[in-house]
């Protein structure tokens, strides 16, 4: 009976416990694309550097810089995208390249798409978010997506 008791009393606190931490994030890219696009990377230590695709046809760039804290915020509201996030491998960037709404889900032609990348010691994970794919559903997704990207110190048309 004690250890039948021990043993659910340990299950209880396993399950409970907090899951292991995500590894440390060292850098965060976004590409917002579109009719333009805008590229933004920046680090763990707040050196950012962005480019527009727009003015035709060698666009414009800049650098910013944001604060430890600021990069801490970027990387949580990132987080529920990153636990869909993929290894990057050749097999997953072609995928991406290659994906396409499933037949009878609604589409938004020329909506872009977000997409995410993660590094860090140990870990390379990339996100894709196509915006046109069941916009309607993913209005909040998408919104949140976007808001992420406006939310920098940076040119967002």
């Amino acid at each position: 009976m004690r250890t039948t008791l021990a043993m659910c009393l340990a299950i209880i606190v396993a399950g409970c416990s907090d899951p292991e931490p995500a590894p440390k994030v060292d850098r965060v890219e976004l590409r917002v694309s579109g009719w333009s696009a805008v590229d933004v990377d920046v680090n763990s230590r707040g050196e950012g550097k962005y480019h527009l695709s727009a003015p035709y046809p060698n666009g414009r760039g800049g650098s910013f810089s944001v604060q430890p804290q600021q990069f801490a915020a970027l990387v949580e509201r990132l987080q529920p995208f990153r636990r869909q996030a993929v290894p990057v491998t050749d097999e997953s960037a072609r995928e991406f390249m290659n994906r396409t709404c499933p037949n009878g889900v609604p589409f938004v032609i020329d909506a872009g798409a977000v997409w995410v990348r993660w590094t860090g010691a140990g870990f390379d994970q990339h996100y894709l978010a196509e915006l046109g794919c069941d916009a309607e559903r993913n209005a909040a997704r998408n919104k949140a997506l976007l808001n992420v990207v406006k939310s920098l110190p940076v040119p967002f048309d």
